[in-house]
């Protein structure tokens, strides 16, 4: 068994290797060969039955004529008149042997052959009527039968009826023989046909894939024809122009993606480089060095949080990120990062509260990034002096969400669609009821997505005049 599998595996992964006309070709022509073999075994079984039948059938008869002729014996001295009676059987039969003998006298003398195998009196091993005897003398074969017969004068004679059948074997072996040439040119001709056939079939998807030797990077969004291709390959090309499809949306997205990250970096770069050349213009004292590089740093810990949150949204699309799961008690790890938040929130004002409670099977450092990133967007954006809501339910079909909601101006479907978006930033209210550019990369609410989707939820956004909610929602136990 062990050495099998091997052999198998070996077998299975060289019929992979071969070409799809080559394994129809194959097909082809094991189907034809066995159909070959089937009709040539039937055939040739009933020309033999057939064959056998007729030598069977002659033997039977002439046995029956000299049965007949003994019959008619009154007695042994009639034999003299009855020989020519004897030989007249064999006229016209060529195969057929006539033998009568008396103890070791012939009277009617067959072939050497027959002689040769009958032998002297007292030895003879003949098989009596109705059996048959077969016997070979050389490339010939021999049926023979003896009957045995007492005259009224008590003589005993034994009469030999016999049939030369190598006749029909040769011609059952030059049947064999031409059945073979013939199924090995049958073979030959339904290969090269398989062949031909194969390979007008295929011709739809050779020129399918000369097609989609042309598709690049620049010519993504041109489709293959489906049009003029056959039923059998339509399939196929549909499915590819759908990849197509695919792969043109995620480069376009790609390149979308690679220019937004160079334009984020090139700003906090670019600060970089201008406070440092700045710094270096002249002498200056160590304190206002230390200020240089603390202001640095502060771009530098952006450039480090952005780079991250670059990382994780590229791991999360290619399905590189594990969860895992556990039962975590949601309004626990609200609570706690409320309670991070808290100080922050209050330099404006603002209160966090935390209602409900909830249990989901989940991942705990994600969801907390989740709320994190939540809660973060609520602070920077909600005015002064706001209540910022975290609320935790169960709904009766046993799914979990999760609402932070705070007051914001009403925003419309496409503006809340496009808060999911990378580089997304928006403007936020101050005392003044003036507005400016909100700090950050604009990553957090596509992260929030991205874990949603890991755990198979969903993170949607409303909003109404009394302000914007965002609903994590997880997927019943």
């Amino acid at each position: 068994m062990i050495a099998a599998r091997p052999r198998a595996r070996l077998a299975g992964c060289r019929w992979s290797r071969l070409s799809l006309a080559a394994r129809l070709v194959l097909l082809f022509s094991v189907g034809t060969s066995a159909l070959l073999l089937i009709l040539g075994t039937g055939l040739t079984l009933t020309l033999r039955g057939q064959l056998e039948a007729r030598d069977r059938e002659e033997i039977d008869g002439k046995t029956e004529v000299v049965l007949h002729l003994l019959r008619e014996l009154e007695s042994g001295d009639h034999i003299t008149t009855s020989i020519v009676r004897f030989s007249d059987i064999v006229i016209g039969h060529p195969h057929l042997q006539i033998g009568l003998r008396e103890a070791d006298r012939w009277w009617v003398r067959p072939s050497p052959e027959i002689v040769a195998k009958v032998g002297p009196a007292g030895n003879d091993d003949i098989p009596h009527t109705p059996r048959l005897g077969t016997f070979r003398v050389g490339h010939d074969i021999w049926w023979l039968r003896r009957i045995d017969f007492v005259s009224s004068d008590q003589r005993v004679f034994s009469a030999y009826v016999g049939v030369h059948v190598s006749p029909a074997q040769e011609l059952m072996e030059r049947l064999i023989a031409s059945m073979l040439l013939a199924g090995a040119l049958g073979v030959a001709a339904s290969a090269a046909l398989g062949w031909f056939i194969a390979r007008r079939g295929l011709a739809p998807i050779r020129v399918a894939a000369r097609e989609a030797e042309r598709v690049t990077a620049q010519r993504l969004g041109e489709p293959l024809n489906v049009t003029d291709a056959p039923e059998e390959v339509r399939g196929l090309l549909t499915a590819i122009n759908l990849m197509l499809g695919r792969l043109q949306d995620s480069f376009r997205t790609l390149e979308e993606f690679s220019a937004d990250i160079a334009h984020e970096l090139r700003t906090p770069l670019n600060n970089l480089m201008l406070q440092t050349q700045v710094t270096l213009s002249r002498d200056r004292s160590v304190a206002e060095y230390q200020d240089t590089l603390h202001s640095n740093l502060h771009e530098l810990e952006q450039l480090q949080r952005m780079v991250s949150d670059m990382l994780f949204l590229a791991r999360a699309d290619r399905g590189m990120v594990q969860i895992q799961r556990e039962s975590v008690d949601l309004d626990k790890e609200a609570r706690a990062v409320a309670e991070y938040f808290e100080p922050a929130a209050s330099e404006h004002g603002q209160h966090i509260e935390t209602v409900g409670a909830a249990t989901a099977a989940c991942d705990r450092a994600m969801v907390r990034r989740a709320l994190t990133n939540l809660l973060s967007n609520a602070v920077r954006y909600a005015p002064r002096d706001a209540r910022i809501r975290i609320e935790l339910a169960t709904q009766a079909s046993g799914a979990v969400t999760v609402d932070v909601s705070n007051p914001a101006p009403p925003m419309s479907a496409e503006e809340l669609q496009r808060l999911f978006g990378r580089f997304t930033r928006g403007q936020q209210p101050v005392a003044s009821g003036a507005t400016s550019a909100v700090d950050g990369a604009g990553l957090g609410l596509s992260i929030v997505d991205s874990i949603m989707r890991l755990h198979h939820g969903t993170v949607t956004a409303d909003s109404t005049a009394a302000g914007v909610r965002f609903r994590l929602t997880f997927p019943p136990a």
